[in-house]
């Protein structure tokens, strides 16, 4: 065999030996570096609210902060070396949005391809806490604590008003009755309970690999709501006193109902456009309270707004023939935070250092 000859044969020869292992960087690279928890009962944060606990961030300007060099290295991690979206097996999700549930991935928003809070949220979580982790969202738009999640210790409206809304209902439906107008009071806050009783309930269905001889504990509870109180005027016209009071009350009776007295809470400030004002204080103040001191701890946002996100709103760029510089980073109004998937994955991983803090307590 001439030297030629032999060069010829050794590269087939390894170009064969190739072909078995040639999966191996590629299974090695795409290997799950989030494996499910092998010990411990699963924690369970519940996440509820209303719109912006949904989520409203198009999966587009995810992947914009997951391929732009400055942005990269905070998350790269949820995308592998084919574009798939990653998971972390070790911590699971169950929505209300379409009842879905799965290992926490990009997705989880108001829809599939939307992202809330979720996603930051479970990001830090997940690595400060060795157990599996359960992240269990009831959440819904358009929804107040005055009516919708008003807890089942608060006062119901006058008869007066009660009446008012009647006459109102009446117009749109002549048939509404005063008993269709009381049920409206008190009835997300019911659906919320109801979904975390059921989903605890049936766990081994959602979650087929869930361990019933480990168990489950319930571990926190995040509420991130506030628009339709904060729009009120008559809420405004009293400083919303009175929505501290209500809220204040949610906290107590959730811990009551679900038999958790001392569950820790978080409250995520009402951020959207960046200004703070008598609502917000409002929010903070339950945090304050002596009887809710230490356990219950009051998140800020404002902080993560976007000005130059929002002047592009406010512009039309996204309308006009520069309209990709505000879809790569933007893709809502302001009052669902722009869009911006850098504002909900911040807001997330603020409301998880926040339930950190009260954990380690």
């Amino acid at each position: 065999m001439t030297r030629i000859q032999w060069m010829v044969t050794l590269v087939a020869l390894c170009a064969f030996a190739g072909v078995g292992s040639a999966q191996v960087p590629e299974s090695a690279f795409n290997k799950d570096p989030w494996p499910m928890a092998k010990e411990g009962p699963v924690k369970v944060f519940i996440l509820s609210g209303q719109s912006n606990m949904q989520g409203h961030a198009s999966l587009r300007t995810l992947e914009y902060l997951i391929y732009n060099e400055e942005t990269a290295a905070e998350y790269q991690q949820w995308k592998d070396r084919d574009g798939r979206w990653t998971e972390r097996r070790d911590v699971w999700v169950w929505t209300t949005d379409g009842e879905r549930s799965g290992n926490l991935k990009p997705g989880f928003g108001v829809n599939e391809i939307k992202i809330g809070p979720e996603l930051g949220f479970g990001w830090v979580i997940g690595e400060h806490i060795s157990n599996q982790v359960l992240l269990l969202k009831t959440c819904w738009g358009g929804r107040s604590v005055k009516r919708d999640f008003l807890p089942p210790s608060a006062d119901m409206p006058s008869d007066e008003q009660l009446r008012k809304e009647l006459e109102n209902a009446r117009r749109r439906n002549p048939n509404a009755t005063l008993e269709e107008v009381k049920e409206r009071y008190g009835k997300a806050y019911r659906e919320m309970l109801a979904h975390v009783n059921d989903v605890l309930s049936n766990l081994k269905q959602h979650f087929p690999r869930y361990d019933e001889k480990r168990g489950y504990e319930l571990a926190g509870f995040v509420f991130f709501q506030g628009w339709n109180d904060m729009i009120d005027g008559s809420q405004r016209a009293e400083k919303f006193a009175t929505f501290t009071k209500r809220l204040a009350q949610l906290i107590k009776d959730v811990r009551k109902d679900l038999k958790a007295p001392n569950l820790p809470v978080v409250i995520g400030e009402l951020g959207a456009g960046g200004k703070r004002g008598d609502f917000q204080k409002a929010q903070a103040a339950v945090a304050e309270l002596p009887e809710l001191e230490d356990t219950v701890k009051f998140v800020k946002t404002c902080e993560l707004w976007e000005p130059d996100v929002e002047e592009m709103v406010n512009k039309g760029v996204w309308k006009g023939p520069d309209w990709v510089k505000f879809y790569n980073v933007g893709s809502e109004r302001g009052y669902h935070y722009l869009g911006s998937a850098r504002i909900y994955y911040k807001m997330g991983k603020a409301f998880a250092q926040g339930m950190i803090e009260l954990l380690d307590k």
